[in-house]
């Protein structure tokens, strides 16, 4: 829940655009269930930046447990809008411990290891784990702008097939190809029109010698 001073429209559009609803026997906004926590967290963080007093619960702004790859996988499977499917891109690169951004901080770490453990030994090493880290940093900007374009595809996907719908088909698209029982026996000769039947082509053989 939230509540402003009166005389302070931009606070109020602020809670609008977050998510918030206004309850006008209370005089309260309140959070519309299903709103994005993180934006209701960007609100308060940009509020309090900006001079406004802003009390919380303090666990709100607690990161949350990002999942591993495994789980955003089958989130990605379970997905019904494209912008499902983008969530799953801003969690696989949260700051916070996204996957990408876990492992760019695992290749440094391995490349200061090698670095004070190993001394001089260590040094090609640590090349090569900050020369996979500056890819993964590349990657990192790829998979952004892929998530970015399914923001930009807002809308339902269509229903998967049931099983029922799948096997309905297969069984038509049988039935299409099998010849019917009444005319399996015999062949019915060509219309005159059509093009003769294809022959491969034979090996030449040589001409046989006259007799005598």
């Amino acid at each position: 829940m939230a509540a402003v001073s009166d005389g302070l429209p931009q606070a109020e559009a602020a809670l609008h655009a977050a998510g918030f609803d206004h309850h006008k026997e209370l005089d309260i906004f309140v959070l519309s269930e299903g709103a994005d926590r993180r934006a209701t967290v960007q609100l308060i963080r940009d509020l309090q930046a900006i001079g406004y007093t802003v009390a919380a619960d303090p666990h709100l702004q607690e990161p949350p447990q990002v999942s591993g790859i495994r789980a955003l996988t089958s989130r990605i499977i379970q997905a019904q809008r494209p912008t499902d499917v983008a969530d799953v891109f801003d969690d696989l690169l949260d700051d916070r411990g996204g996957a990408i951004p876990e492992l760019h901080q695992l290749l440094e770490t391995t490349a200061e290891w090698c670095e004070r453990r190993l001394g001089d030994e260590g040094t090609d090493l640590a090349r090569i784990c900050r020369r996979l880290g500056h890819k993964i940093s590349g990657l990192s900007v790829d998979l952004g702008f892929t998530g970015a374009d399914f923001l930009d595809l807002d809308s339902p996907l269509p229903p998967r097939p049931t099983t029922t719908a799948l096997a309905q088909q297969n069984s038509r698209a049988r039935a299409a190809t099998t010849a019917s029982p009444a005319h399996s026996g015999t062949s019915r000769p060509a219309p005159a029109n059509s093009p003769a039947p294809y022959h491969s082509p034979q090996t030449p053989s040589a001409t046989p010698a006259p007799s005598r």
